[in-house]
């Protein structure tokens, strides 16, 4: 059964059966009050009656009457009293003599000089019956009082029909006013239902209005909250398999190269008879392959490594940072032709040492693969707070800004072929990015094309010890 349903009925049987219920009590207490009130009364009637009869029968004995004319005393009274009241029927006599409702035992259980009443049915009436006991000159006299009180049952019965068709035309009002709240009240639960289904079904941009105020509101904006998180981790699980199918791809395509050069090479010397030169020369380019493929290997172990591992950092100072790894970059400077200017401030760092000589070192190799021969790269190292920066700029070709993005992914090259020329694979600012982000860090990549590139990460600073500043060419 669905929700609005659930309150329809719910509140529905609420509202009759506090209604129903509230209406009977209050007939019940008016019908009550009035049997009280009037049986009251008419049981002071009778009280009054007999004290009247027993007054006059005292003063007829007082002024010398018989006993013979007692009974013309009760009779003549008893016609006095009988025209005073068109409703009550009134008898004087002995228990044989009241024979209304053939119940004599109600008059003889009572006792001299007390009274009872009751409500007696009888025919489809009511009656009030009174009955008081006397003794005068000797003789136990009842005097009764007999009304009918059928109109007060009546009135009861005409309210109580009244007010079933009054719950009657309540029951079809609320049951229309119910339906329409229902269906109110849990619309936006509706349509925070047809949302998920949408959802559910792969429509992960479907949002829900944030209309009404309390609850409502808040679990309309937890729920786009909660889409926007789903599209957000469904957008991160499609590029991380785009991202892995282009992995596989550019990972076979980088083997294939060498690996076809070296079978060629392979196959040439185990067909052909060589002259010394030729042998030495598919040799080289065997080698070659091979140390490039053994690279490729171990640049890719070492980042699937360290994505899976934690790192020990220690205190490194940054002086002798620098003079490791400008005898570290010595060869690559003579190789591509390039200056290098160094800039730092001394201070003393927390990372771990070969993973940021290998980073710098890459960052270098990167500069100079960038440049031209005679250009400069410049190393900058500075103090920033709680922090230590460096960066790494040349003058080269640059990044195109759509490429920026790219830069970091495994195997992604911005010029393939000049690439694989000076034995890239696509795999240095990988690294690099790990590195930078086992110490807490990214890279920073500003580059301009036929400008240049900058590259800036930092480290944590063990000790901030601001010395002199070094200058190095």
């Amino acid at each position: 059964m669905k929700f609005a349903w659930k309150i329809f009925f719910v509140s529905f049987i609420m509202i009759i059966v506090s209604f129903g219920v509230g209406g009977f009590l209050l007939i019940n207490a008016v019908f009550t009050s009035t049997l009280e009130e009037k049986t009251s009364t008419l049981a002071d009637n009778n009280s009054y009656i007999t004290l009247s009869l027993y007054a006059t029968c005292t003063n007829a004995n007082t002024m010398g009457y018989g006993e013979n004319s007692l009974d013309y005393i009760i009779n003549n009274f008893l016609q006095q009293v009988s025209g005073s009241s068109a409703d009550t029927k009134v008898k004087i006599g002995n228990a044989t003599q009241l024979t209304e409702f053939d119940d004599i035992t109600f008059i003889t259980a009572i006792k001299n000089n007390m009274h009872s009443h009751r409500v007696v049915q009888s025919k489809g009436r009511h009656w009030f019956q009174a009955v008081s006991h006397i003794s005068i000159s000797g003789r136990d006299l009842y005097v009764e009082t007999l009304t009918d009180i059928s109109e007060i049952y009546s009135s009861r019965d005409s309210y109580c029909g009244i007010f079933r068709i009054i719950l009657l035309i309540v029951a079809m009002i609320s049951s229309l006013v119910l339906v329409i709240f229902s269906k109110f009240l849990t619309r936006p639960l509706v349509r925070l239902s047809d949302a998920a289904k949408e959802i559910a079904g792969g429509n992960f941009s479907k949002r829900v209005e944030t209309l009404g105020t309390g609850e409502v509101k808040e679990l309309s904006e937890s729920f786009n909250t909660m889409a926007e998180n789903i599209e957000s981790y469904t957008d991160k699980l499609k590029k991380a398999a785009r991202d892995r199918d282009d992995f596989v791809a550019n990972f076979t395509h980088e083997l294939k190269t060498p690996l076809t050069s070296v079978i060629g090479y392979a196959d040439m010397l185990r067909t052909y008879e060589l002259d010394a030169d030729k042998r030495r020369e598919c040799a080289d380019y065997i080698y070659r392959e091979g140390k490039r493929l053994e690279k490729l290997s171990a640049n890719l172990l070492e980042i699937i490594v360290m994505e899976n591992s934690d790192i020990k950092c220690v205190d490194i100072n940054t002086e002798h940072l620098i003079k490791e790894l400008r005898g570290s970059v010595a060869f690559l400077l003579k190789k591509y032709g390039v200056k290098l200017h160094i800039k730092y401030e001394k201070a003393i760092i927390f990372a771990e040492p070969s993973l940021l000589k290998t980073l710098l070192y890459n960052l270098i190799d990167n500069a100079c693969k960038a440049s031209k021969e005679g250009q400069e790269i410049t190393l900058l190292g500075k103090t920033d707070g709680e922090r230590y920066s460096f960066s790494v700029s040349d003058c080269g070709r640059g990044i195109p800004k759509d490429e920026l993005e790219k830069i970091t992914q495994p195997f992604y090259m911005v010029d393939k072929s000049r690439s694989r020329k000076m034995g890239g694979a696509g795999l240095g600012l990988a690294l690099c990015s790990e590195i930078a982000r086992l110490h807490n860090s990214m890279l920073t990549i500003e580059s301009e094309e036929n400008v240049g590139t900058t590259v800036q990460f930092d480290v944590a600073v063990s000790t901030a010890e601001k010395g002199d500043e070094s200058n190095e060419n």
